[in-house]
């Protein structure tokens, strides 16, 4: 993936996710392009958040994707976008795992 459409689009979740969040952060998105069982393109999308939702901020979470796809349909991207949802702590934990 172009290093231009990535920001594109990591700026899309993060102003898509945002509005709904009270008690959570977004630290960091991040992109990868891959293939489903069916070969077809997706979007995999690991947003790094701050903080424990809210009842409310989980039901943002869980309609992300409804209101993602039309907004990366105007650019072009035609990925279904799957997304993860991972601690802070989590994050920096898997990182030390990797490295």
């Amino acid at each position: 993936m172009r290093a231009a459409k990535e920001k594109n689009i990591k700026a899309i979740v993060r102003d898509t996710l945002r509005h709904g969040f009270e008690n959570v952060t977004i630290e960091n998105v991040l992109v990868q392009t891959g293939v489903d069982r069916d070969g077809d393109p997706v979007l995999l999308i690991k947003v790094i958040l701050e903080g424990l939702p809210k009842e409310q901020e989980i039901l943002t979470m869980s309609s992300a994707v409804r209101r993602l796809r039309p907004k990366l349909a105007r650019i072009g991207e035609q990925a279904f976008p799957l997304i993860s949802y991972i601690s802070n702590t989590e994050a920096r934990a898997a990182k030390l795992a990797t490295s």
